[in-house]
Formats: C-alpha cells, structure tokens, sequence
C-alpha cells in the first residue's frame, strides 16, 4: 500500500490547450463520479497511451478548477492524492500530448520526506505541519514569527525552529521542511 501524496497540479497555456486538459479532467471526473473522485489513468488512455506504461497512480480528490478569464492564458487546477510522490511521468505524457501545456505542480508526503515542486512561488518556501496548526506555506521569516507566536519561543534563525520541530513532544508534533526544485 503505498504512502499517498497530496499533489496539486496546474495546467497553464493558451486557452485551448487548457481547455482539452480541464475537458480530459471532467471526464475522468464524471467516469469515477460515484466515488467523488477522478482516476489519472483516463488521461493516459484518452490521449492514446497505455495507462500501464505511463505510472498513473493516482485520483483527483475534488472536481478541477478552470480559470480562462485572461486574455490569451488559461489555468486548470486539479488536486490529487498521488502514489509516494509525484507523477512525473503522467505529468510529462500529458504535456507531450498537448500542445502548449505546462503542468505545474506541489507535491507533499511527509512520510516519504517529499516536499517538490516546480513552480517558483513553493520552492524554498518552508512547509509546517503542526498537529495544532493549520498546515501552510511560509517563507522563513513567516515561519519563525508563527512558530515563536505558536509556542511561545524567541527564534531568530530558521535552524532554530527545525530544532525544535525534531525535539519536539511526539505527541504533539510539528514538522518543519523546505519546498526543493522538483523535475
């Protein structure tokens, strides 16, 4: 049984490109309706490949999200609990069988220490998972302000507070990670 990672992927391009991947995500959507939630696979052989040699492992969680309110640029947003990591293969596949379409991504599973992604807003940003907490992104000067507000602490350097993350109360954890460059 795999660990499952909560991936959130975004196509970005010209408006008909987005459009045939938020299209493919509906009718994933649709095909897996009664379970609230969209294979990856469909994408794989709706665009004529073979969903077992493309690792597709992986469900959207929420119907997607399209936004082609720009002028020449669209986005569709889908979030997806994927096998261990994220599917780059699936993502590179689908990029490759659409024209113009860039998949953006962040991909989080902490029980497999995976903390990637590809777009420039996530990488180096500090991702905290606090059993206390709402679970969010920050840069380093917003998570040493929350982390000395949260337990009463007066940390002035980020290696300051993932020391206290690794020490603390398993009972009550808190972990502290840096989003790294993905493929």
């Amino acid at each position: 049984m795999p660990n499952w990672c909560d991936t959130n992927y975004k196509a970005v391009g010209p408006k008909e490109s987005v459009k045939k991947f938020y299209d493919l995500a509906m009718s994933s959507w649709n095909k897996s309706k009664e379970q609230n939630q969209g294979w990856l696979g469909h994408f794989i052989t709706e665009l004529g490949g073979d969903w077992e040699k493309v690792p597709c492992r992986g469900w959207m969680q929420d119907a997607p999200s399209l936004r082609d309110d720009f002028d020449d640029y669209a986005e569709c947003t889908i979030y997806c609990e994927t096998a261990w990591g994220e599917l780059t293969e699936w993502r590179h596949f689908v990029e490759q069988h659409i024209d113009g379409l860039f998949i953006e991504y962040v991909a989080i599973e902490p029980g497999c220490g995976v903390y990637l992604s590809n777009m420039d807003d996530y990488i180096d940003r500090l991702y905290i998972d606090s059993e206390e907490h709402d679970t969010d992104f920050y840069t380093e000067q917003q998570a040493i302000d929350a982390i000395n507000q949260w337990y009463n602490q007066q940390f002035t350097t980020i290696e300051e507070c993932i020391e206290f993350a690794n020490n603390c109360d398993p009972e009550h954890f808190l972990n502290v990670n840096f989003i790294e460059e993905g493929d």
